[in-house]
């Protein structure tokens, strides 16, 4: 998933930020009911709890079809569940609104999933196989302009039909394409899916928020306002029963759900200023909160705060993002010298307080599949950088007057800024100008169709635990970064390709890296940091269970063992 925000809610002055910091694999812990945490409260789980977080910021969309950023996820993820979700402490891929896992076919083209029997919608309607097949379709239709439509392009027809132009297809044209989609509900408890070639990453794919139920009459009925709470109904653990935007969002338990959660109602705030959500954590207006690197030695300072303070395991990488269409960076000599005059080291120890790991290989960051520290393309190296620079074509150079470098705003972010601008000025002689943008304004830059600024700060967060999601996700033509920066490479293309269709796992993960050193190599990107931080946490949140990718709440994966002690 993208973000501009790295991380989920419970880091999202972080996430608002832009701050990156690296992606370590921890043992998960977990407080039983009665238990003390942080020096604190015992006592029995409390049947109305109330848990405060901060999202950061608006979400451009809680669409699940048209999702992308991870403050986009994190609210759907509240309201839907899948056919599919992830184990807490493996992150493997494990039934949910399926029954079991799915039936596939000896050549590995079908895939057949059998609905539990008896789910309901928070209203108390019933959930069938029609309601998945209804929004895995939604997902591939060209009319709705999903920026995750690619994923499913797996299955036959999607792709095909996802790519026609509504506005200069026939309503008959694209009804016939429709019609040879790979999806069927073939009973109101089964649901098939034909694939265009063996694919091992399928699994995970039908987990994420792509083929989430949404229901057709509540988005007909609510029109471009149906993820207001009246129409916004789901099978998940909660159901969105407020919205007051760009203050906050309320969730309150879902009664239908098939598990048992104990966390009554979950308040987000949107505070963008990591201080201002610390301050609001002192003043018991939230229960968890990211700490700034900012921040750090004032927590570590105070006994009460360091008590609370959590690792948190990471699932991200961010990165300086390059638009390569247009001058200077459709020269690779531009980029690469770009690349090579971070230092990676200085960021994480200098302006992260030592939080996080320099990106000293792929894209793919540490405790992933694929993670490759012999990739060293991009290694610092300022005298390399100024020999590429002086290498670039002179159209190319003379792109580097005037340049911008675009991020979403706040205070920690604009320090981040401008210690890359030094970066550049120092290490590369370059003047690069800072161009900050309001943070649901700057998510809307990168949306499906637009063209990404010249210079911009992003990072990618793991669907699942796959070399597929870092490599042909996000940078194969048309994935979702390298279709807004306007990366396209045929090397990589092949590699990431055959690699996705390789049966043998020794091979297929010696593609991707393979691919992963092509990619560094054509510097679609600088990457920056991988990710992990800290958070601190109330004595009387229990029952959590961290995971790298859980979704706006730490231990998203195992909701129903969370609770709130009386307090």
């Amino acid at each position: 998933m993208i973000s501009h925000r790295i991380g989920t809610s419970f880091v999202a002055t972080l996430l608002a930020a832009s701050l990156l910091v690296t992606a370590c694999q921890q043992t998960p812990s977990v407080d039983q009911p009665g238990a003390t945490q942080g020096g604190g409260v015992a006592g029995q789980a409390d049947p109305n709890g109330e848990i405060l977080l901060n999202t950061g910021g608006e979400p451009d969309t809680i669409d699940p079809q048209k999702a992308s950023f991870v403050n986009e996820i994190a609210q759907a993820a509240f309201v839907f569940e899948g056919l599919m979700t992830f184990d807490a402490k493996t992150t493997r891929p494990v039934p949910a609104a399926a029954a079991k896992m799915p039936e596939v076919s000896a050549d590995g083209l079908k895939y057949k999933y059998t609905v539990r029997d008896g789910l309901k919608y928070s209203d108390g309607t019933r959930l069938t196989a029609k309601n998945f097949e209804y929004s895995f379709l939604r997902g591939c239709d060209p009319t709705e302009s999903g920026d995750y439509a690619f994923v499913l392009y797996i299955v036959v027809g999607c792709e095909a039909w996802n790519t026609m132009d509504p506005r200069k297809a026939s309503p008959a044209e694209l009804a016939a394409a429709k019609a040879k989609v790979g999806i069927k509900a073939t009973s109101d408890l089964e649901i098939e899916f034909t694939l265009t070639s063996p694919a091992p990453f399928f699994l995970p794919v039908s987990a994420l928020w792509i083929g989430w139920p949404v229901r057709e009459s509540d988005v007909k009925k609510g029109g471009d306002r149906w993820t207001e709470p009246v129409t916004y109904i789901g099978n998940g653990p909660f159901k969105l029963v407020e919205w007051r935007h760009n203050e906050k969002l309320v969730f309150e338990r879902n009664d239908n759900y098939r598990k048992k959660i104990q966390i009554k109602r979950v308040t987000k705030l949107m505070i963008n200023e990591a201080s201002v959500a610390l301050a609001a954590y002192r003043n018991n207006e939230l229960d968890l909160v990211g700490v700034a690197p900012t921040d750090l030695r004032t927590v570590q300072a105070d006994a009460e705060l360091k008590a609370q303070l959590v690792d948190v395991a990471g699932s991200c990488t961010s990165y300086y993002g390059f638009n390569v269409r247009r001058p200077p960076f459709n020269d690779a000599n531009i980029r690469l010298a770009f690349a090579k005059s971070i230092d990676r080291d200085a960021l994480v120890r200098d302006l992260q307080q030592g939080i996080g790991k320099a990106a000293d290989g792929g894209f793919i960051p540490p405790g992933f599949p694929g993670y490759d520290n012999t990739d060293t393309a991009q290694k610092f190296d300022p005298a390399a950088a100024k020999t590429l620079l002086e290498a670039a074509s002179p159209a190319s150079k003379a792109g580097l007057t005037g340049l911008k470098y675009t991020f979403a705003s706040s205070s920690i972010a604009k320090t981040r800024a401008e210690w890359a601008q030094n970066q550049w000025k120092a290490n590369l002689g370059v003047t690069v100008e800072l161009d900050p943008v309001q943070s649901t304004a700057y998510s809307a830059l990168f949306k499906k169709g637009q063209e990404a600024p010249q210079l911009f700060s992003l990072g990618w967060c793991a669907d699942f635990p796959d070399q597929q999601n870092w490599h042909s996700t996000v940078w194969l033509t048309g994935g979702l970064s390298a279709g807004r920066t306007g990366y396209s490479s045929k090397p990589f293309d092949d590699l990431a390709k055959q690699a996705d269709r390789e049966p043998d796992p020794a091979k297929r993960d010696a593609l991707y890296l393979q691919a992963g050193k092509q990619l560094s190599k054509d510097a679609p990107a600088v990457w920056a940091t991988y990710d992990s931080g800290k958070r601190v946490q109330k004595p009387w949140i229990k029952g959590v269970i961290d995971n790298p990718m859980d979704y706006g709440i730490p231990g998203f994966f195992a909701l129903e063992s969370i609770f709130v002690v009386k307090h």
